[in-house]
């Protein structure tokens, strides 16, 4: 689930309290959640009274918002980029959450991922590994996003009225590995094939490896369809 959030739009902590009740509904291996602060002025951060610590705001957050759609109201979320029944967007109101996220659960999409994730903590260095294992023979253009999260970063939120000076951030993205509307997996994705992907990168100062995690989904880069079929999240320290 991809939330678009920001920290000065009042209803988003109750979108994020409803995402931790569907994460203990469904399990946290299982429901894997995003916060992208692409929010519009939304997620512009305070500077006074008091200010915000963080800037959770980088150029691929705009730009993975963009690629999943417009949204028309906060909070919203894509789930699994499902486009409902008359909707121009993958966005889907609060309302609509559970039942989406119920619906993605019996679906089989036949794809399992596995990843390995190596940290040097003297270079801050991290190192990813990803094996795919196609179930089936996936046709059409299927993409790979990797992304960095960060949670429990305890920074100002308005919430509802009142303007929380420690209000816990949580999954919040913090950098996108891979192009925000993924890498083109130019393998073929066929039933019995295993297709291996690598990545690294340096961790930034200000991100707390304790705390952050890798979530990689493979998806289809199609317009509409953008479908996430599978998604692994693995926390740097366990």
């Amino acid at each position: 689930m991809e939330e678009l959030t920001g920290v000065r739009c009042q209803n988003c902590p109750d979108g994020a309290r409803e995402l931790l009740a569907l994460q203990t509904t469904f399990g946290k291996e299982n429901l894997i959640i995003v916060s992208v602060h692409a929010a519009g002025a939304f997620s512009v951060p305070y500077t006074s009274n008091p200010p915000n610590l963080y800037d959770f705001r980088f150029e691929k957050a705009t730009e993975l918002a963009n690629f999943i759609g417009i949204a028309e109201g906060y909070p919203t979320a894509s789930v699994n980029r499902q486009l409902l029944p008359g909707n121009m967007s993958l966005f889907s109101p609060r309302s609509a959450w559970p039942s989406l996220a119920a619906e993605e659960f019996n679906e089989d999409f036949q794809l399992d991922m596995f990843m390995n994730t190596t940290y040097d903590e003297s270079s801050r260095q991290l190192d990813i590994s990803l094996n795919l294992a196609p179930a089936a023979t996936l046709p059409g253009e299927n993409r790979i996003t990797v992304m960095i999260t960060q949670d429990s970063i305890v920074d100002v939120q308005l919430d509802g009225q009142d303007r929380i000076a420690n209000y816990i951030h949580r999954h919040v993205l913090r950098h996108i590995v891979t192009k925000a509307d993924g890498d083109i997996i130019t393998e073929p994705l066929r039933t019995g094939d295993l297709v291996k992907k690598t990545f690294s990168l340096t961790l930034q100062p200000t991100w707390d490896p304790k705390q952050c995690s890798v979530i990689a989904f493979v998806h289809h880069g199609g317009n509409p369809d953008k479908e996430v079929l599978q998604v692994v999240e693995k926390h740097l320290q366990e």
